[in-house]
C-alpha cells in the first residue's frame, strides 16, 4: 500500500487562484483581440491588447513562482534558518503560525531529547486546507509526533508562561495580523516566552523592519536582518536576535 504523502500546504491559495485565473483570461483575451486589431488595423486597440496579453503572461509568472515557492522554496528557507539556530537537540521551541508545520516538523526532527510547540488560529486563506490535525498527521508521517504538540491560539496573546521556550520561529506568518499594533504585540509575546539566552528567527515577505524595531525596543540582543531570499516568492527576509542572559 502507498504511503501517505506529506503535504505541508498551498500559501495563499486565495491570491494563487486568482493570478492563475485571471492570467489565463488575460492571456487568451489579449491574444485574440491582438489577431483581430491587426487583420483590422485598429492602431489604438493592438497597445491596449497587447498591455492586457502580457498583464496575463505577468500574473502567470507570478502563480507559476508561488507554487514552486510552496512545494520546493520554503523548504529552503526553513533549513537555512533552522540551522542558524545551531541547536544541540534537547530545547523547547516554539513555531507562531505553524500552519501545516513546516518549522514545526522540521525543528522535531532535530531534538531527539527536545519537544516543538506550535500554535495557530488556522486560517484557509493564509494556507490551503489548513488545520490542527493536518499538522498532527504531517508529524506522524514525518515520525516525529512524540516530539510535537499543536495548540489553538493567537500570537497576539500566545497561552504559554514567560521564559517558556529556548527558541521561537516563524515563517510567512505574522504579516497576516492586519495591523502594525498586532503585529508588534506578538513580537512582545514572543521576546515574553523566550528563556533569557534564547533565540528568536522570523522569515517574511513584509514587515521585517517593524519585528526588528519591536526587538530592539523589547532589549533584544545582536538583532539582525538578512539579505532577501528568492527561495520564496514573494521573497522573503529574516530577522534574528537573541535574548540577553540573566547574568548579562
Amino acid at each position: 500500500m502507498r504511503k501517505p504523502r506529506v503535504d505541508y500546504g498551498l500559501d495563499a491559495p486565495g491570491v494563487f487562484r486568482g493570478l492563475l485565473i485571471g492570467g489565463f483570461a488575460a492571456a487568451i483575451i489579449g491574444f485574440f483581440v491582438v489577431r483581430w486589431a491587426l487583420a483590422q488595423h485598429v492602431g489604438f486597440a493592438i497597445g491596449l491588447a497587447f498591455m492586457v496579453q502580457n498583464t496575463g503572461i505577468g500574473c502567470l509568472i507570478g502563480a507559476a513562482l508561488m507554487f514552486a515557492s510552496s512545494r520546493f522554496g520554503k523548504f529552503h528557507v526553513r533549513d537555512r534558518l533552522l540551522d542558524g539556530l545551531n541547536l544541540r537537540g534537547d530545547e523547547t521551541i516554539l513555531d507562531v503560525g505553524c500552519g501545516h508545520g513546516l518549522l514545526l516538523i522540521g525543528a522535531a526532527k532535530r531534538l531527539p531529547r527536545g519537544r516543538a510547540v506550535g500554535i495557530d488560529l488556522w486560517s484557509q486563506v493564509d494556507q490551503g486546507n489548513n488545520s490542527r490535525e493536518a499538522t498532527l498527521r504531517n508529524a506522524a508521517l514525518e515520525e516525529v509526533a512524540e516530539h510535537v504538540e499543536v495548540r489553538d491560539g493567537d500570537m497576539r496573546k500566545l497561552p504559554f508562561a514567560e521564559a517558556n521556550f529556548d527558541a521561537a520561529v516563524a515563517n510567512f506568518a505574522i504579516h497576516n495580523i492586519p495591523s502594525r499594533e498586532g503585529r508588534r504585540e506578538a513580537i512582545r509575546e514572543i521576546v515574553r516566552v523566550l528563556k533569557p539566552g534564547g533565540q528568536v528567527a522570523l522569515s517574511d515577505m513584509k514587515s521585517i523592519g517593524l519585528y526588528a524595531d519591536e526587538l530592539h525596543k523589547s532589549r533584544m540582543d545582536s538583532v539582525k536582518i538578512s539579505w532577501p531570499s528568492f527561495w520564496t516568492w514573494p521573497p522573503a527576509r529574516t530577522v534574528t536576535a537573541r535574548k540577553p542572559s540573566a547574568t548579562a
